[in-house]
């Protein structure tokens, strides 16, 4: 039941908000937690039960944990273990050959994990206390951001509920969160989905016959595919998250309009950015410890990046590159601190900035090749075909239009957050805004109904 289907938007979510707003604020709680259940449940009753073990297991420990006695390090110690082996055997086990089954990946596993190891490093830390199981319940089940994040901390989610206001109607939030869900269903749907095809047409047919011009539009296809896939995810749970009262952290941001890898990884899945800044980058030292050390740690950090996102040796390449081009970017800056420290903006220096930015574009989307392929020899016969740039059978076609129209939105157009602001009590909304979005979801809802739906890219991690 993808967000981007009829089933859910009418079957699930409709209901689902009607007796929602129908029930005593008492019961929501257990409410949500009820349905956030049925909706992982329905993919896979198995994935469930892991899912239902998982968060017995990492409460009970956390519970020890906050004890605080001499055990205390020994029982976190375990338990980072045994979320790390169970991540590990689901997602692993096959591409280091300890396992001859194919072993199909639970659904989420990779965000509900990472958001426990999260709480529990804070339990450990004692940045939260416990609190009812119902509540821990709540802030790992809860089903706009199950899936596919953002990674969240319990205090993010629990502050919220606490407050006397939450589960109040507030037709602002209402109209926010519609707002964010249409504008997020149409990335998806309208753009995203018609990317696919031109996509799939240059990666799935690699060979060093291709065109150049046809591996370079099915490149920047999946640049952009990619981007209004996991853009389109984010706006919309974070809007179903304020149709319930909860706001969830940011967790895009524009991330091609960034000047440098470092502001791309600031940009891009802005919460796994931070959980690997937190748990990984500033434990081995990060830049407390002189450069070598700080270059050790990016790289170890973006070589978990990378594998997280996939197992195979083409997403641990992906990782080790992206971790090389910001320890560069980190020995440039420090040149830039002791020889231009007193650089004015003026002219020049703003060509440069747009100059940066269309590099740093282009270094992130040449990656996507090792993102997109199945091994590293598809990877770089894709890479000898676009060196050729040979665009002679170049023909200008709807493709074109689609990924030229798709870079204008991109770089031109706001993004969702500055057109509904989060951190505004009214959420900045505008009286046409009702119309934009009757026009997005409509637009999208017609679009669906004429093809299959298709699963969001991060959904595969």
């Amino acid at each position: 039941m993808l967000f981007n289907s009829y089933e859910f938007i009418f079957y699930f979510l409709t209901p689902v908000i009607i007796l929602y707003f129908s029930i005593s604020k008492i019961y929501r709680i257990y409410y949500l937690i009820l349905v956030s259940f049925i909706f992982y449940a329905q993919w896979d009753i198995g994935d469930f039960f892991i899912l239902f073990i998982s968060i017995v297991i990492n409460y009970s420990f956390s519970t020890l944990i906050s004890k605080r006695d001499r055990y205390q390090l020994v029982l976190l110690y375990s338990i980072l273990l045994f979320n790390i082996l169970l991540l590990g055997y689901f997602k692993y086990f096959g591409f280091l050959n300890l396992s001859n089954s194919d072993t199909i990946l639970p659904l989420a596993i990779s965000f509900f994990t990472f958001q426990q190891i999260a709480y529990i490093v804070d339990i450990y830390k004692g940045n939260i206390k416990i609190e009812s199981f119902n509540r821990y319940l709540f802030f790992i089940s809860f089903f706009p951001q199950l899936i596919a994040g953002p990674i969240m901390h319990y205090n993010d989610i629990t502050k919220q509920i606490k407050h006397k206001e939450w589960g109040n109607f507030n037709l602002n939030q209402l109209k926010a969160g519609i707002t964010l869900f249409s504008i997020g269903l149409f990335k998806k749907v309208v753009l995203a989905d018609n990317l696919v095809s031109i996509v799939d047409d240059s990666f799935n047919h690699i060979n060093l016959a291709m065109s150049s011009f046809d591996a370079w539009m099915g490149l920047f296809a999946f640049s952009f595919m990619i981007y209004f896939d996991f853009s389109g995810y984010a706006d919309m749970a974070i809007g179903l998250a304020l149709l319930f009262g909860i706001h969830l952290n940011l967790n895009f941001y524009s991330p091609y309009k960034a000047v440098n890898l470092i502001e791309f990884w600031r940009r891009w899945h802005i919460t796994l950015s931070i959980f690997l800044r937190d748990h990984i980058y500033i434990p081995l030292g990060g830049n407390r410890s002189g450069k070598t050390v700080q270059i050790f740690s990016l790289m170890f950090t973006m070589l978990v990046g990378g594998i997280w996102h996939g197992a195979g040796w083409n997403f641990l390449i992906w990782g080790g590159v992206h971790g090389l081009g910001l320890a560069l970017l980190h020995i440039l800056y420090q040149v830039k601190r002791v020889y231009f420290y007193n650089l004015k903006e003026n002219y020049l220096t703003i060509f440069f900035k747009y100059i940066s930015i269309l590099i740093t574009f282009l270094f992130v989307t040449l990656l996507w090749v090792l993102f997109r392929t199945d091994n590293i020899s598809d990877a770089l016969t894709y890479y000898l075909v676009l060196k050729d740039f040979n665009f002679s059978s170049a023909v200008i076609n709807l493709d074109s239009y689609l990924i030229v129209t798709s870079l204008l939105i991109v770089w031109i157009l706001p993004n969702s957050m500055q057109v509904v602001k989060l951190n505004q009590k009214d959420f900045g909304l505008k009286s046409w805004y009702g119309y934009m979005s009757a026009i997005l979801l409509f637009i999208a809802l017609k679009l669906m109904a004429e093809s299959p739906s298709v699963s969001f890219v991060y959904f595969n991690f």
